[in-house]
């Protein structure tokens, strides 16, 4: 154990599908119960502050290919994603200075408005969308038969992922 740096524990877990994040003091991993997770979760703990301090300074980073991957709920399938770094405006009147929280934050309001389509629990799946496209991460949603896209986005039969 000790044998990798924090950074290489990280980026391999994330390689493995695995999330690592900061709550408070701790470090979380949420991902696919896989036979190296264990290992690479001890390995985390050898080298904890070293990760605190890459996690911390990379937040506001905006997620990997392979992070976004991971977020995106049943029926999305990813159009593009060119990730661009903050600040940056998704509104004539929004500037993101936190790029992270802001991929985050609506990759979690997509799949909340996927899960109940109906409600004002969050903004209507064409503003997320549109959002998420203003910042370089252009999705489309499947969903019986039917493309729901952002504006401008158009979508046709050689789109659907099967």
């Amino acid at each position: 154990m000790g044998s990798m740096t924090a950074f290489e524990v990280i980026d391999r877990l994330a390689e493995l599908g695995c999330a690592v994040h900061v709550e408070g003091v701790k470090l979380k991993v949420r991902g696919p119960n896989l036979p190296e997770v264990p290992r690479l979760v001890s390995e985390l703990r050898a080298c904890r502050d070293d990760a605190l301090a890459i996690l911390r300074e990379s937040g506001s980073r905006p997620p990997s290919l392979t992070e976004i991957q991971a977020a995106l709920p049943a029926g999305v399938c990813l159009v593009s994603y060119q990730p661009k770094q903050a600040p940056f405006a998704v509104a004539p009147v929004s500037i993101v200075t936190n790029a992270g929280k802001f991929y985050r934050a609506y990759l979690a309001d997509l799949a909340r408005r996927l899960e109940k389509p109906e409600g004002h629990h969050c903004p209507p799946l064409a503003d997320i969308l549109a959002k998420l496209a203003d910042a370089g991460l252009e999705l489309q949603v499947v969903k019986s038969g039917t493309f729901v896209n952002a504006p401008g986005v158009e979508a046709s039969d050689k789109d659907v992922p099967f």
